[in-house]
């Protein structure tokens, strides 16, 4: 039921998001989907989409969705899991603070905070390593920057401590 509330409110807010865009031009919708690398001590592959509203030229606030599959072989012992991560995020843009941003260019910082949830696809009571991967809430950071090709489209990557610690991918500007 939880699963349900809550992607029917991501729904409901990337369905509205650009209506806002065109009530009121300030407010800018970005979404980015891309490709990461975990953060967790056996590593791989995460993918995810995160969207956000530009409320001024310095400040955006959105949500994410992550998705993140691993597995390891321990002696004996083989399991695999699967992540899936939401929350939201909110960031501050950097370019006017430091001096170094532009029309194409837009660096970043900022923080999340989210649940993370753990499916099992194979039995782990006997890992001694899965008590690192529990479930519930948890804070992250993040930094990185937006590159826009053009001014709808464009690419990012980004820095941080949550899913991923390296994620890059592609961005859209609405």
């Amino acid at each position: 039921m939880k699963k349900t509330i809550y992607c029917s409110a991501l729904f409901v807010i990337l369905a509205v998001a650009p209506g806002f865009s065109q009530i009121d031009r300030k407010i800018t919708v970005m979404l980015n989907m891309g490709l990461g690398v975990q953060s967790y001590s056996v590593g791989g592959l995460c993918n995810g989409a995160s969207f956000e509203l530009g409320f001024t030229d310095k400040i955006s606030a959105g949500g994410y969705f992550d998705y993140a599959l691993t597995g390891t072989k321990f002696g004996d012992h083989r399991w695999k899991a699967q992540f899936v991560n939401y929350g939201v995020r909110g960031s501050y843009h950097l370019a006017s603070a430091l001096g170094i941003g532009s029309n194409k260019f837009d660096p970043y910082a900022g923080l999340s905070v989210g649940t993370r949830t753990v499916i099992r696809r194979e039995r782990l009571d006997q890992n001694p390593y899965s008590k690192l991967h529990a479930r519930g809430f948890f804070p992250g950071v993040h930094m990185g920057g937006f590159y826009h090709f053009s001014q709808k489209i464009g690419g990012f990557a980004e820095l941080g401590w949550g899913i991923a610690i390296l994620r890059m991918g592609i961005t859209g500007k609405f």
